[in-house]
This record gives C-alpha cells, sequence and structure tokens, in this order.
C-alpha cells in the first residue's frame, strides 16, 4: 500500500510541474527565465547516466508542457496557437480528470 501511495504521490507532482509549466508559457510566453531554465534539463546526445536521468526527470516533469507548446506555436503562432495550446491544456485536464474517476471506483469497488 506504501509503494502504491508513493507512486500516487509522484504521478500527481509530475504532472502538477506540467501544468505550471504549461500555464507559465500561455501566461509569460516562450521567452522568459522559466522556458531558459526548462530548456537546459534536455540533452540531445546523452552521454553518462546522469545526463539519460535528467533527460527523463525533464520528460516526466517538463517535457510535455515545454514540447507541446513549442510545436504549437511553430505552427501557428500568436493568439491562435495560445488558444489551441489552452484548448489542448482543457482536453488535457477533461481526460485526466476521467481517468482519474475510473482509476477511484476501481479502487474503490477492490477496498470494500
Amino acid at each position: 500500500m506504501i509503494i502504491y501511495i508513493i507512486i500516487l504521490y509522484l504521478i500527481g507532482l509530475c504532472l502538477a510541474f506540467q501544468y505550471i509549466t504549461a500555464f507559465v508559457f500561455l501566461v509569460v510566453g516562450r521567452n522568459n527565465f522559466y522556458a531558459r531554465f526548462v530548456e537546459k534539463f534536455y540533452e540531445h546526445q546523452p552521454k553518462d547516466w546522469y545526463d539519460k536521468f535528467m533527460n527523463f526527470f525533464y520528460i516526466m516533469n517538463y517535457g510535455v508542457a515545454h514540447r507541446g507548446y513549442v510545436k504549437v506555436m511553430e505552427k501557428h503562432g500568436g493568439i491562435k496557437g495560445k488558444l489551441r495550446y489552452a484548448g489542448l491544456v482543457f482536453i488535457a485536464t477533461v481526460i485526466l480528470a476521467i481517468i482519474g474517476n475510473i482509476i477511484n471506483a476501481i479502487e474503490v469497488r477492490l477496498t470494500s
């Protein structure tokens, strides 16, 4: 049970970082100190275990929000890109809420 709680805590923490990153990009865009800080975590050619770990950390905590924002803004740009990105964040929130409710229902069934 403790391992289950630890795993759910880590997943929740990663999702929180993803949402923080997404909303920072929506509010201030890509040219800020936070975006430059996040971009430094990813190594295109990882050399040792530390670089591989930091790539995993980047993907789990920032990568989806950062890469999604960059791709949407390169394709659409401006206010249209921000609106599309906000729509993607909303859709991801709805999907995660549905998955959370399903997991909660399964957990309640198994524990009762």
